[in-house]
């Protein structure tokens, strides 16, 4: 594969930005639904530290859902189906070496055909080693050799 369909893998991060955002409010909703069954024991001490783990788990629970809808808006505000022909926030980059879509430090999530793919923040060192080069450049990064097949 030499040519990147942006659309497939913009979809494709769509799809696992919105099933992972899912499965982080699921998770708070069995959080809220564990401490309102807490709220109703009366098991003192043991009741006590029961509560306080599962509102540290709700805590917590509300950070991740917070990142990843920081992450998410971060994404569509690069305006994703904006094609790109050189590498910026926003590209989507076939290497030789994998796939990736500049610009969310998003990690791996599955793609269009037998690519790897993953999403890094445009401050990331590859990112930056591979900003304004254009499909048939070649980089070297970290005493490697990134060939650049597509940018999308």
């Amino acid at each position: 594969m030499n040519a990147v369909n942006r659309g497939e893998v913009v979809a494709a991060l769509d799809a696992a930005m919105q099933r992972e955002n899912q499965r982080a409010r699921d998770a708070f909703e069995a959080l809220q639904r564990s401490l309102e069954g807490e709220a109703k024991s009366t098991a003192g001490d043991k009741h006590e530290t029961g509560r306080a783990m599962v509102q540290l788990e709700m805590e917590q629970a509300v950070a991740r859902m917070s990142r990843l809808e920081s992450m998410t808006r971060q994404w569509h505000a690069l305006d994703p189906n904006l094609g790109r022909t050189s590498i910026r926030p926003g590209a989507v980059v076939l290497t030789a070496a994998g796939g990736f879509v500049i610009g969310v430090a998003w990690g791996a999530f599955s793609g269009p055909s037998e690519v790897v793919w993953r999403g890094i923040s445009s401050d990331a060192p590859l990112a930056l080693a591979l900003m304004g080069k254009e499909a048939g450049s070649e980089v070297t990064f970290r005493e490697k050799n990134w060939q650049i097949l597509d940018v999308a």
